[in-house]
């Protein structure tokens, strides 16, 4: 009896590997290899001081070099500077003095409505803390200096 040619067994993980290499080999093959030198096309000036002709293009066989110190170059803006909406942030803004609304009393304890914001004892208003609700004013204290807001002081 003869024997036919008998088809291979290959695994997947081995005919995968296979095309994948045959792939970049292809593609190794046709997209690299040597790079063209890319030519820009810029004007030049002649280092020769006694010519004063306009940049063109230079002579055959002569180097193009640029001439920065006779062109007038400057910045637009200063690179260096902050943008305009962050320093428009970081000037002062005028500060406004909070305004006692109102205050609550109930069993958790007194609560001021101040610029309106419900706040109680030991929270923030604005840079300042709240040390101690009364019963018709509010202690603010900031850099250990005390200010008193008072309902009176409303009225106006």
């Amino acid at each position: 009896m003869e024997r036919g040619l008998q088809p291979l067994k290959v695994s997947k993980p081995i005919l995968i590997t296979l095309v994948l290499a045959i792939i970049f080999a292809g593609y190794t093959f046709l997209f690299t290899g040597k790079k063209r030198p890319v030519t820009l096309s810029s004007p030049a000036v002649k280092t020769n001081e006694a010519d004063t002709r306009a940049p063109g293009p230079a002579p055959a066989g002569e180097a193009m070099k640029l001439d920065v110190s006779r062109m007038n170059l400057s910045w637009r803006d200063d690179p260096f500077s902050l943008p305009r909406s962050v320093t428009d942030r970081k000037t002062e803004k005028p500060r406004t003095v909070p305004k006692l609304v109102a205050i609550m009393e109930s069993k958790a304890g007194r609560y001021a409505i101040i610029g309106g914001e419900i706040v109680k004892k030991g929270d923030m208003v604005g840079d300042e803390k709240v040390a101690d609700i009364a019963k018709d004013k509010v202690v603010l204290v900031r850099n250990n200096a005390k200010r008193i807001l008072s309902i009176e002081d409303t009225g106006q």
